[in-house]
């Protein structure tokens, strides 16, 4: 797979969680909770495209919503389920990664 059908793959996963958040969370609600411009989540979710910056802001909204980063970050995303299993809750996108980094 290219990165540009990637990249729309990643997009279409952000309009799927975003749409899966009750109550209804649309991209204008999401941009303000955010302090991201409207524009820059319709470039996301349209086709994946937007400053690593900003991404990293959507991503940590949604893992603060219990929303699995890696069902929408895995290129095969079949293993993982949308929501994080309580056991899996994490607060904070930077402990997230925490478990990559101890690796190194």
């Amino acid at each position: 797979m290219d990165s540009i059908d990637f990249q729309a793959i990643i997009g279409q996963r952000l309009v799927e969680v975003r749409k899966s958040i009750k109550p209804k969370l649309s991209q204008v609600k999401l941009a303000e909770e955010t302090n991201l411009n409207q524009g820059n989540i319709q470039r996301f979710e349209a086709a994946g495209r937007g400053t690593v910056e900003n991404l990293l802001v959507i991503l940590n909204y949604y893992l603060k919503k219990d929303i699995n980063l890696n069902y929408i970050l895995a290129e095969d995303n079949s293993m993982f389920t949308p929501k994080l299993r309580p056991e899996d809750r994490i607060d904070d996108i930077e402990k997230y990664f925490d478990p990559l980094l101890s690796n190194e």
